[in-house]
């Protein structure tokens, strides 16, 4: 499709967006039960499509993708009557006789682009947060992942509501097309290459944007946690999808004390999940396609395998692998992995790998392992990332309540949750004050001649520096019962007094 073709298609919507038939609950609640009815119908087909697309056993695109955004779609039916109430707001005392709160609005038409690791999580819970804000929507499916998105489009189109959300397939040049038509707002997932395209392209129209993207995320592991229970932990959050998360474990620093157990018991774990054999366990999924196998394995040559490193091209098989001395100016230590690879680093003082963390990009995730409080608030006060998950990998994904997103380099905004819901609206802002009681705003107004006037109009409309338990709040009151008896017995000067 041309971009005149999908200026079309926008205009189709924006015609939709305008008659208002998004804007009511039931509408909103209506299409939210579909998307609900949508994911039970499609359960089958989808995990046969991400085992032909990843290799993925039916249990970890459940748990990993389908069930998970039928979570996040449960808590949003549950609570989608509350975020769209106005949320009021506390006035000062010139305010006291005004209403004034904050309306949810929805922004447009916007646009989702999906990504192919987890296809209907990164394309359904950012259209379920649009359909709560009232949004049309065009969601964009990912073309590497091309089983997957088959089936998608074909429930998509069936499900919802064609007058207000189109589903496009396609690659770069639909892509392309689509960012040079302006929308309300694009939520955007994937590299963070792609993501400084999808920015210029909404610059252009100074459309907001919200970019999920990646990097390195760092694990530490201190000589206080348990090294075991850190070791499986780790190994299942690197293994998920073989590493293809954006979240995943990227590389690890692991003091001294626990580095030689460290990599013992990773191995362990390994066997324990997946067998003697990795490459014959069903349990395990495989890389994406032969563009990523090939940058996978020119990683390994940069390190030193102490666990796995066997491969597969007729598979796509890469097995999980610890790497150690690895080249700190190579690719597998400046990019994001996204595989089954891992790095490890010896430490033996925490504030090394703090100074080595603050000169690297911001990360998506930071990880630690640790039982030692001061350690615990060292990382959280001096290391910035999107979140910081302390003795577990992943599961932070797991509270709907927690907005997931990244900082700088790893990315722009948030989602899941009501964080969803607040991405794609906006929070206008209302004053409602009442017609009556002029004289009271005869302070405001010129002329400018009387000194108390203003003196006093000053005292009342800002806020003074001063402790809390001083200043503006005794001053303002008193000045209050001031005001408040000189309006009732007279009329300000040169106003009218009624």
């Amino acid at each position: 499709m041309a971009v005149e073709d999908f200026q079309k298609v926008r205009d189709e919507l924006q015609e939709s967006f305008d008659s208002g038939v998004t804007i009511p609950y039931e509408y909103r609640m209506g299409q939210l039960k579909k998307c609900a009815a949508m994911i039970k119908a499609m359960e089958q087909e989808y995990c046969d499509a991400m085992k032909k697309d990843l290799g993925k056993h039916p249990s970890e695109t459940n748990g990993s993708d389908l069930k998970f955004t039928e979570s996040d779609l449960g808590y949003a039916m549950k609570h989608l009557k509350g975020w769209m109430a106005d949320q009021y707001v506390k006035t000062d005392l010139v305010n006291k006789m005004d209403h004034a709160y904050q309306h949810n609005e929805p922004k447009g038409v916007v646009l989702v682009m999906g990504t192919w690791n987890y296809p209907l999580m990164c394309a359904l819970c950012p259209l379920i947060g649009a359909i709560c804000a009232g949004d049309c929507a065009v969601i964009k499916l990912s073309e590497v992942s091309p089983s997957s998105s088959d089936v998608m489009k074909k429930y998509f189109d069936l499900y919802l509501d064609p007058l207000c959300y189109r589903t496009v397939q396609g690659s770069v040049a639909e892509s392309t097309a689509l960012l040079k038509i302006r929308w309300d707002h694009i939520f955007f997932t994937g590299s963070v290459s792609v993501g400084r395209i999808v920015a210029r392209a909404a610059a252009e129209h100074l459309t907001p944007t919200t970019l999920e993207l990646g990097g390195k995320c760092p694990v530490i592991v201190d000589e206080t946690t348990n090294v075991d229970t850190a070791a499986k932990r780790i190994a299942w959050g690197k293994c998920v999808n073989a590493g293809q998360t954006c979240i995943a474990p990227d590389y690890v620093y692991c003091h001294k004390k626990h580095y030689a157990a460290f990599i013992e018991r990773y191995r362990a774990h390994i066997k324990d999940m997946y067998g003697d054999d990795v490459e014959k366990s069903e349990d395990f999924a495989r890389i994406v396609n032969e563009r990523h196998y090939n940058r996978l394995t020119k990683l390994l040559e940069m390190g030193t395998a102490e666990v796995g490193g066997q491969t597969n091209p007729e598979t796509r098989f890469i097995s999980p692998t610890i790497l150690t001395n690895p080249d700190l100016s190579s690719e597998l230590m400046t990019d994001e992995i996204f595989g089954p690879i891992l790095p490890v680093l010896q430490y033996e003082d925490l504030n090394t790998v703090v100074k080595d963390l603050r000169a690297k990009e911001k990360p998506l995730v930071t990880y630690l392992f640790s039982n030692n409080a001061k350690h615990i608030d060292l990382i959280k006060k001096r290391i910035s990332s999107g979140t910081l998950d302390i003795n577990d990998t992943l599961m932070h994904m797991m509270v709907p309540t927690l907005p997931f997103g990244g900082v700088g380099n790893s990315g722009i905004g948030s989602y899941h949750g009501k964080a969803t819901f607040d991405t794609f609206s906006h929070a206008k802002s209302v004053l409602h004050r009442p017609i009556g009681m002029e004289s009271v705003n005869n302070l405001r107004y010129p002329p400018y001649d009387a000194e108390w006037k203003q003196n006093l109009m000053y005292s009342l409309a800002y806020y003074k520096p001063s402790t809390p338990s001083t200043g503006f709040t005794k001053y303002a009151v008193s000045s209050t019962f001031a005001l408040g008896a000189f309006a009732y017995a007279y009329a300000w000067p040169g106003g009218s007094g009624q």
